[in-house]
């Protein structure tokens, strides 16, 4: 049991390192690390917004008639890669931020947008359903990761004791950020 518990630390340290020690894999090439992640957390926005209406007009006017439903993740994981891919396209032509190479891959391989992409055929049962299911997960991710961003800001600058500095506290934090946003969850009975 206790080497499982250190496999899985390893892999968290290993994950924090990654992202945040190695510039190849940050997805914008910026100073500023709070610009960085106002420009991700832009497209990933507008991804979710396109995403979850296209989402539903593929489930309620291809899947369901032709009854392809099983074909359901293959065509949702091609629909994100396309939005990927125009999104791409789009910074690199509006000029403000400018991706990282792999930046299509960070943005096809997020589970923000096949989560919501499958949960738009699960739970939305119009048109409009999906397009606030959009709106209201592209601006709470947005919101939470420039929170954690600033919080990461802070962090730097405060007088965090020796063990915690850098992947513990940071750690800590998103846990805690975590919790509080699992308190939203049940607000509101289906």
């Amino acid at each position: 049991m206790s080497s499982l518990l250190l496999i899985l630390l390893g892999s968290v340290l290993v994950s924090y390192f990654a992202l945040t020690g190695l510039r190849e894999l940050q997805p914008f090439f910026s100073d500023d690390p709070f610009d960085s992640a106002i420009g991700l957390a832009v497209v990933t926005a507008a991804n979710l917004i396109v995403l979850a209406p296209l989402s539903w007009l593929l489930n309620h006017f291809v899947l369901q008639p032709l009854h392809l439903e099983y074909l359901a993740p293959v065509l949702l994981i091609a629909l994100i890669l396309t939005l990927a891919l125009l999104s791409q396209r789009w910074l690199q032509h509006q000029g403000r931020w400018l991706p990282a190479p792999g930046f299509t891959l960070l943005m096809s391989s997020q589970s923000a947008l096949l989560g919501v992409a499958l949960l738009t055929r699960l739970r939305s049962t119009s048109f409009g359903e999906s397009c606030m299911l959009g709106l209201g997960a592209g601006a709470s991710f947005a919101a939470l990761l420039l929170a954690f961003c600033s919080l990461q800001l802070r962090l730097r600058s405060a007088n965090v004791p020796a063990p915690f500095r850098q992947a513990p506290i940071s750690l800590i934090s998103l846990g805690i950020m975590a919790l509080a946003a699992m308190g939203f969850s049940g607000m509101i009975r289906e």
